[in-house]
């Protein structure tokens, strides 16, 4: 919205005043015209056409901003259309290789699970084979000590009797 400038009182007083010196009444004969001012010309009084002004430029260049906003549009759908083609296309082959990797997901899952029962059926096996080669352990480390423990009575015999057979000689 346009706010028009605000004036003095007496200034738009005088503008009033001028308007309605200015004002033509009806059956009154037209004021000479001024220097300021420009008469129009009367519509009859020309036969020859005139030129016309910058109408036709002002229509061509209407006209070249027309077409190129409209190659700018083609050009513009165009270059979606393109972009929408090459990622459909991708979006197609990601969509494949994801279906292969679920298939193959499934198998693999459908066998991890055929295993795993297996594996919990064959448990007690596996805690079995624990014991068993916990026993031979201790049995190998009780058999290993007695040996060590035997290893050392002979010493100690033998010690002994070569103290025995030593004082036996002596004696002779």
């Amino acid at each position: 919205m346009f706010r028009t400038p605000k004036t003095t009182s007496g200034a738009s007083n005088q503008m009033a005043r001028n308007n309605n010196n200015n004002a033509q009444r009806p059956g009154t004969p037209s004021s000479p015209t001024t220097d300021s001012e420009k008469p129009l010309p009367e519509p009859d009084s020309s036969a020859v056409p005139q030129r016309p002004g910058t109408s036709g430029t002002e229509a061509a260049l209407k006209m070249t901003r027309r077409r190129a906003s409209e190659k700018y549009r083609q050009a513009e759908r165009a270059e979606r259309a393109y972009r929408a083609k090459k990622r459909s296309a991708m979006t197609r082959a990601n969509y494949a290789d994801a279906k292969d990797n679920f298939r193959q997901a499934w198998t693999h899952f459908g066998l991890g699970c055929k295993l795993l029962v297996a594996a919990i059926r064959g448990w007690p096996y596996v805690v079995r084979d624990k014991r068993e080669a916990r026993r031979k352990k201790a049995e190998e480390e009780k058999r290993r000590k007695v040996l060590e423990m035997k290893k050392r009575l002979d010493e100690k015999l033998g010690e002994a009797g070569d103290r025995t057979s030593q004082d036996g000689d002596e004696g002779r």
